[in-house]
């Protein structure tokens, strides 16, 4: 059975509930009918809601230039993103952000999933540029404190979503299960997270099943008060594309959903454990483009290296 995902948003299924229609032969129809300038009829690839079964999608991928393990140039600035790991969400959570922020992300033209075997493909706009982590090495000083300027800017324009929203990632409220927190969801698949609190104490929970732990995080440390803030789960420069010193995009929103206030600070600051990091040059961005949290951030980032050894 094959389901063909339509992802219009209305003001309904940003309060998590959305409404789908079936076709008399049992597909389910969700497909995006954006229309993208330039595609050209008479290469077979078109944008209208016809155009996008998972037959012409996987003919796309045979002759395509394969870019990953899970990503296809198919032509006419389009990608099709696929695989068992990846999710509707995905797709959906791009659409949320550009429906109501500025920040640049790609189209997504069309959402479907082969019930047969489990893949999901996200058919979406190849934005223009390349990604910030090939660039980083040979930046100047001023090209960084730019960027940094314009990430901040971005950061800015995603807090417009603080408020639509509660914890966790978009569309699977109160569960982190992708990115850097997916082992520790899959050591806890029950576990339901609503407040800041709950967040902070979840993985050194996790921890006293296997050592000797009683410490939790302090109250002294992290401000339980705050609400969750919309971020993009992993604002790191593999997901930052820029063109002739610019931003030019956004991309792999697949951890998008609502975090403690502290999280951009922190995930960006993680890849400093990283070998490509230790010039220096994205940790000064990041002092520019994010509120630090320098004590939550070291006091969480405490309690997950540990678990990380040890999960």
């Amino acid at each position: 059975m094959i389901s063909y995902f339509r992802s219009l948003f209305t003001q309904r299924s940003l309060q998590n509930s959305s409404s789908s229609t079936s076709a008399p032969s049992s597909v389910e129809t969700r497909a995006s009918a954006v229309q993208q300038p330039g595609l050209r009829a008479d290469q077979n690839v078109r944008t209208g809601e016809d155009a996008w079964t998972l037959e012409r999608v996987k003919d796309r991928i045979s002759i395509g230039a394969r870019l990953t393990h899970c990503v296809v140039d198919i032509g006419l600035d389009i990608l099709v993103k696929y695989g068992t790991h990846i999710s509707v969400k995905e797709g959906e959570a791009t659409q949320f952000v550009a429906e109501w922020t500025s920040v640049r992300v790609p189209k997504i033209y069309a959402i479907l999933h082969d019930e047969t075997t489990k893949i999901t493909y996200i058919v979406q706009e190849k934005l223009p540029g390349s990604s910030l982590m090939d660039h980083l090495p040979t930046l100047d000083a001023a090209t960084c404190s730019s960027l940094a300027d314009e990430l901040k800017n971005i950061l800015h324009e995603l807090t417009k979503l603080d408020a639509r929203g509660a914890m966790g990632l978009f569309g699977r409220p109160s569960k982190y299960d992708k990115g850097i927190l997916q082992k520790f969801s899959a050591h806890d698949p029950g576990v339901e997270i609503r407040s800041t609190i709950e967040f902070v104490e979840w993985i050194p929970k996790q921890l006293r099943d296997i050592c000797d732990i009683d410490k939790m995080p302090s109250p002294d440390v992290f401000d339980f008060s705050c609400g969750p803030i919309f971020s993009h789960g992993d604002l790191v420069p593999e997901n930052i594309l820029i063109i002739d010193g610019h931003v030019s995009g956004i991309i792999d929103w697949d951890c998008a959903g609502w975090y403690p206030y502290f999280w951009n600070d922190y995930i960006g600051r993680w890849r400093r454990k990283m070998p490509a990091f230790r010039d220096g040059k994205w940790m000064g961005m990041m002092d520019k483009m994010t509120t630090p949290f320098s004590s939550e951030v070291e006091v969480f980032d405490d309690f997950y290296s540990c678990a990380d050894r040890y999960l």
